[in-house]
């Protein structure tokens, strides 16, 4: 078993027989492909190079024609000492970023590996992005830094966003809409109907945040089905700590039966912690307030109109719950006295999800007067973290696709994917230094979109889609293109 280091020290030279018997060093190339952005990553990190037209194979030679004077892969010589000392000394190859100007190329190369995927065919939906899970994510060991990252500021040596054909603008106080650039997203494939971007900066680093937004109806309120789950989980944080401001969540159980709150945060998220459906957890999440109560809630943080007195399907998990602070033994919330109903919407925007996702990211570069009311940044961290093991990984895909994974640091990326008959849809708030440039920048960004089936579109469509919207998008704002 060897590694690519070793190639390089010994001056090694494996035919392609070779490399096929030894998993690990295939894992290890497979792993330098995706993050330069000449394999599809996650769930393809399989230690299989396959035939002389699988993914592996074929983003070796793609690869090492991209970066030119070291040896062209073929069966007597499928890596040497020249590819392996290119693959472990390439940050960034320039031309895969340049390339994913082209979104056909993209959405074509997405839908290739849409139907190759080897996603296992039980999982809900089957599909390549929206179900390859944190498991193998290049950011998986990072989601407990999150908070931390989240906390930090330019150090001097880092700017923010800063184009300076974009105006930026105060975050708004609670309760006032931002002004919106409804054409900005023009370039977003028709499929995508409604969609909302906040670009965020700091003008210093004792600055709090502004932001810039971008939308396509992005006001307009529709059904995002399980992304807007993570609204009554902040609800119930904004209540907790009204009550108590000394409590943090993850020393609170929720019963009864007795549940931590935060496993059960993480498993309406992911599915991962087996303690009840996503559908269930969330509509106890409902619970702990009446549900016009939790739509005036939203308009009232957000200043738009929704109509979000529905449930998700499937009875509560806990009827009438309660929270308890284990270190006090004190009830710091309580189930609503008003049953729930089983009729209703649970109709949001683009926008408000845009607005509540970024509060909680933004939290601690935010006014107190924009900030979300009552929570407290130690509780908040603990939702950062379950969002960060959301199945989609929409995010991933667009920056291994646009070859970023090895110049980028502090990374946060959060989610909440829905899907649906109608629709598939994704909320993210997403955080990183961009190292490839000099200064280096902060990037820093919340997104929703909506993918509708009309016309019979299918999950694999919608799947794909928006992971081609997501790259586009990030591209822009890499690239500083958003005008």
């Amino acid at each position: 078993m060897a590694t690519l280091q070793d190639i390089i020290t010994s001056n090694l030279t494996l035919t392609q027989s070779q490399l096929k018997a030894d998993r690990q060093l295939v894992m290890e190339v497979q792993t330098k492909l995706a993050n330069l952005g000449f394999y599809p990553g996650g769930p393809w990190i399989d230690g299989d190079v396959g035939n002389s037209s699988s993914f592996s194979w074929l983003g070796l030679i793609n690869f090492c024609n991209a970066v030119g004077g070291i040896s062209i892969p073929s069966t007597s010589l499928a890596i040497d000492s020249g590819i392996a000392t290119k693959l472990v000394g390439t940050p960034q190859v320039i031309a895969v970023l340049d390339g994913a100007k082209n979104t056909t190329a993209i959405l074509d190369s997405f839908k290739k590996i849409q139907i190759a995927s080897p996603i296992i065919n039980g999982s809900t939906p089957p599909s390549a992005f929206v179900s390859r899970t944190i498991n193998k994510s290049p950011f998986q060991s990072l989601v407990d830094n999150y908070p931390a990252s989240l906390e930090g500021r330019p150090d001097g040596n880092s700017i923010a966003f800063s184009n300076p054909t974009i105006g930026l603008d105060e975050y708004p106080d609670r309760g006032s809409k931002p002004n919106i650039d409804n054409t900005a997203l023009n370039f977003l494939d028709s499929v995508i109907e409604n969609a909302c971007v906040c670009i965020g900066s700091f003008t210093d680093s004792t600055s709090k945040i502004k932001a810039h937004w971008f939308g396509r109806k992005s006001t307009k309120i529709e059904q995002f089905l399980s992304a807007t789950k993570f609204i009554g989980v902040l609800n119930t944080v904004c209540q907790i700590n009204e009550k108590s401001p000394n409590t943090d969540i993850d020393d609170c159980t929720i019963e009864s039966p007795k549940k931590r709150f935060n496993l059960l945060v993480n498993d309406m998220v992911s599915m991962s912690e087996n303690i009840s459906s996503s559908n269930s957890i969330a509509s106890m999440f409902k619970r702990f307030t009446q549900r016009p109560m939790l739509e005036k809630w939203i308009s009232d943080i957000t200043g738009n109109t929704v109509d979000f007195t529905g449930g998700f399907l499937d009875s509560p998990f806990i009827q009438n719950p309660i929270v308890k602070d284990i270190t006090t033994g004190t009830t710091v919330a309580s189930f609503s006295s008003s049953p729930p109903s089983p009729n209703g919407n649970n109709a949001v925007s683009a926008y408000d999800l845009v607005r509540l996702i970024s509060m909680l990211g933004w939290h601690q570069h935010l006014e107190p007067t924009a900030q979300l009311p009552f929570a407290q940044w130690k509780s908040l961290e603990s939702i950062v973290r379950s969002m960060g093991i959301d199945t989609a990984r929409y995010v991933d895909v667009a920056l291994e696709t646009l070859g970023l994974i090895n110049v980028i640091s502090e990374p946060v990326i959060i989610s909440k994917v829905g899907f649906g008959p109608s629709s598939m849809t994704y909320v993210a708030f997403v955080k990183f230094v961009d190292n490839s440039v000099n200064p280096k920048k902060i990037r820093t960004f919340s997104l929703t979109l909506r993918c509708s089936k009309s016309g019979g579109a299918s999950d694999d469509f919608c799947d794909t889609h928006l992971a081609a919207a997501v790259t586009e998008i990030i591209r822009r704002i890499v690239k500083e293109e958003f005008i």
